[in-house]
């Protein structure tokens, strides 16, 4: 009986550590021209300017650049988003392949100055 409470307290110890570390875990900002394949299906973090905005039924498309970087950003619509171009912006998402090229679904948009 003693080893149940020992195991089960130990346990909920790791599970709650595991939530803190995850909660707290920052994703470094990277620049546009070092994203990998290995990455894919990871979360991202990109800076940049914001160069285009095309908006469909269900999403937004950005055109995010950095230095001479390129990269799309989709963002499946949930409200309108006030976005102009030329904002600086920084996005986290998740990094994909569509078309043989990445893009990120983004997860968060911040404006930065």
């Amino acid at each position: 009986m003693h080893l149940l409470k020992v195991s089960l307290t130990v346990s909920i110890l790791g599970i709650f550590s595991l939530l803190l570390i995850s909660e707290y875990s920052e994703i470094p900002l990277q620049n546009i021209k070092d994203l990998t394949i290995e990455q894919l299906e990871t979360k991202v973090k990109v800076s940049g300017e914001l160069i285009s905005i095309k908006e469909t039924s269900g999403l937004y498309l950005l055109k995010l650049k950095q230095s001479n970087s390129l990269i799309p950003i989709v963002i499946f619509k949930e409200s309108s988003l006030d976005l102009k171009k030329k904002s600086q912006l920084e996005i986290t998402g998740t990094l994909t392949e569509y078309n043989n090229e990445f893009e990120i679904l983004a997860d968060t948009i911040k404006y930065i100055n």
